[in-house]
């Protein structure tokens, strides 16, 4: 009764700009037993009959009054979210068919009904990532060629996106200071200053993105964006902020995305200029299927020094990655990026190698986890000449280990904003025991992307 019911809705709900309204062939939610005399029951009877405002009226009583069994209360939700699509209360359904996946983030047909809330919505990212779910489920061709479509279309007109995140930062190394009290210069040992140690402290991390892309053809949009990111801490020296925009067109095919940009960064350190960044860069992704991808991107970067000017140089980074959606509630991303960074002092220029993967997991209870390791190996041209020894060349040898682990909690949701708690762990080794070292930070925040 329920898989007909739905379809009722779907039909009325649908938009002639969008695609076909999803096939009610996949089961909404764990289906509930019903009773002769169940109100539930008169309330599909009645959306069956286009009695919609009927059928709100018993629904609403009954969400008032919870059955205290998962599968009919989420039934409920799930109705009265349809009803709201019908009724083009997006924000409403989105909040209901959230509420049910925190209990049952496999729910195939709650993914589908969400990403098309969000799809008639405008708000064009969270679909995507609703489709990509739901596309990893046990579902009929026909809803998987519908999905198809959607996500093709999601890519055609996603047109604006931002992210907001703030949080505290506790952090056992907020200058990434080397693990040792001396270092041995021009075969002498120096006492390190307070400021060049390790230092532990208590900052406010801020990171915010905008990006509008309109369409300036039938398959092209020209992007323009920028990007923040400050940490602030009571200590003004240590103080870090990043700041970064780019332009340029981007042409999207059937399994293609292709960009080309223009960027620009600038960074300051201690409130004071220290660098400037800017250069072209290219990249492309081949959707293998809705769930699998691959891309390749590469930059060049002239990179300009406030203070050492010997450290002024050419930078080149090539990379290739990856995505899939392995389950309806699971992410997988990876790359590997090898970099060149030149400088007018040799010894200031390296060759690089990153590695890093994130997987990302939604859990019954409303708990997102993550854990993104990332390892990068850092290998300098020449010797740094304060090092040089009988028995040592002073050409630095780095390799670092990081990982970070998150949690959401998505039962709480105010205005797009999401509780997050991150732990990120850095390992840094060096043959130069002055840019050894190891930082810890947590965050407690907010975050949210759209």
């Amino acid at each position: 009764m329920v898989i007909g019911l739905t379809a009722c809705i779907l039909a009325q709900a649908a938009v002639a700009t969008a695609p076909a309204a999803t096939p009610s062939t996949v089961a909404p939610v764990a289906q509930p037993e019903h009773h002769a005399d169940d109100r539930l029951l008169q309330a599909e009877i009645l959306i069956t009959k286009n009695a919609f405002d009927e059928a709100r009226k018993i629904l609403t009583e009954l969400a008032q009054k919870p059955y205290g069994e998962r599968a009919r209360d989420n039934q409920v939700q799930f109705l009265l979210g349809m009803l709201d699509i019908h009724d083009q209360d997006y924000d409403s359904a989105i909040s209901r068919f959230r509420r049910i996946l925190v209990s049952e983030p496999g729910a195939v047909r709650v993914r589908l009904e969400m990403g098309r809330a969000y799809y008639l919505s405008g708000r064009y990212s969270e679909a995507e990532r609703q489709f990509m779910y739901a596309r990893a489920g046990k579902i009929p061709k026909a809803v998987r060629a519908n999905i198809d479509r959607y996500l093709g279309a999601v890519r055609q007109r996603k047109t604006f996106s931002y992210g907001f995140a703030i949080a505290l930062a506790p952090d056992t190394n907020l200058n990434a200071g080397p693990a040792t009290n001396a270092v041995t210069l021009y075969g002498l040992p120096f006492q390190l200053s307070p400021g060049a140690k390790a230092n532990s402290g208590v900052g406010v991390m801020l990171d915010t993105n905008m990006e509008w892309a309109p369409q300036v053809g039938k398959r092209a949009k020209w992007r323009i964006g920028a990007q923040l990111h400050r940490s602030q801490y009571r200590q003004t020296d240590f103080d870090d902020m990043t700041t970064s925009i780019y332009t340029g067109p981007r042409l999207t095919l059937k399994r293609w995305d292709l960009n080309l940009l223009g960027n620009f960064a600038r960074r300051w350190y201690g409130d004071r200029g220290y660098t400037k960044a800017y250069g072209p860069s290219a990249d492309a992704t081949y959707y293998v299927s809705p769930r699998f991808g691959v891309g390749v991107g590469g930059a060049v970067n002239r990179v300009d020094y406030d203070q050492n000017l010997s450290q002024n140089g050419l930078g080149k980074t090539v990379s290739l990655s990856t995505f899939y959606t392995p389950t309806t509630s699971s992410y997988v991303r990876g790359a590997i990026t090898a970099g060149w960074q030149g400088a007018r002092d040799p010894a200031y220029a390296f060759d690089s190698w990153q590695f890093g993967l994130a997987y990302i997991r939604e859990f019954p209870g409303g708990i997102t986890a993550s854990i993104a390791p990332a390892f990068t190996k850092l290998d300098y041209d020449s010797p740094l000449t304060a090092f040089e020894t009988a028995t040592f060349s002073g050409i630095r040898r780095d390799k670092q280990y990081a990982v970070q682990l998150s949690l959401l909690e998505r039962r709480f949701d105010f205005h797009g904003l999401t509780p997050r708690i991150a732990y990120t762990f850095i390992k840094n080794d060096s043959n130069i025991s002055l840019y050894t070292f190891k930082r810890s930070r947590f965050e407690l925040g907010l975050t949210a992307s759209f």
